[in-house]
């Protein structure tokens, strides 16, 4: 949410500005997709946090539930725990459709923002051999391969895009009071 900067209600657009280079195309009201609900503020003070996550408030006519064709499908309603060596998938506006394998649970690690660094426990770290998550997919549904079930929220990652960085989807629908809309 804007590194904590985000009004309550800011227009929620698919495709984004950085998609679009900054241009909101205010006679397309197509792009706008929802407002924002809520979010949970990252702490740049060297508190610990847990997830980088925000929700839109939106409508089932502008939101499908499901990848495109070129992706997993559906996600399963039913949420697993991540361990090492779990096979793992995504769908991001990026790079598609990756997999890749849990290599770390319970992480600790600095990630750095405009705003300044935040300390984030208790992460997911997923590994693969080619770029798994670049920007512009952050945001993403972690979900294993095969089974589609819901392990993390993507949110960052290594400058080679190799290692990418998810909370826990647990601690995010719990933060929201929401469940997956999947099989």
């Amino acid at each position: 949410a804007l590194e904590n900067e985000a009004e309550s209600s800011s227009e929620i657009l698919q495709p984004g500005l950085y998609d679009t280079a900054c241009i909101n195309n205010v006679n397309n009201v197509n792009n706008v997709i929802g407002t924002l609900f809520d979010f949970e503020p990252i702490d740049f003070s060297g508190g610990t946090n847990t997830i980088d996550a925000a929700i839109a408030l939106s409508s089932k006519d502008n939101l499908g539930n499901g990848t495109p064709s070129n992706g997993y499908g559906i996600p399963k309603s039913t949420t697993v725990a991540a361990y090492i060596n779990q096979k793992v998938q995504k769908y991001g506006r990026t790079t598609s459709l990756t997999r890749g394998t849990v290599t770390g649970i319970n992480a600790t690690i600095r990630i750095t923002y405009g705003s300044g660094q935040a300390l984030f426990t208790g992460q997911i770290i997923v590994q693969s051999g080619k770029p798994f998550i670049k920007a512009g997919d952050s945001g993403s549904l972690l979900v294993t391969d095969p089974g589609r079930q819901p392990v993390g929220l993507l949110f960052a990652g290594d400058a080679s895009g190799k290692y990418a960085i998810a909370n826990r989807i647990d601690l995010v629908l719990d933060c929201f009071g929401v469940t997956v809309d999947g099989d």
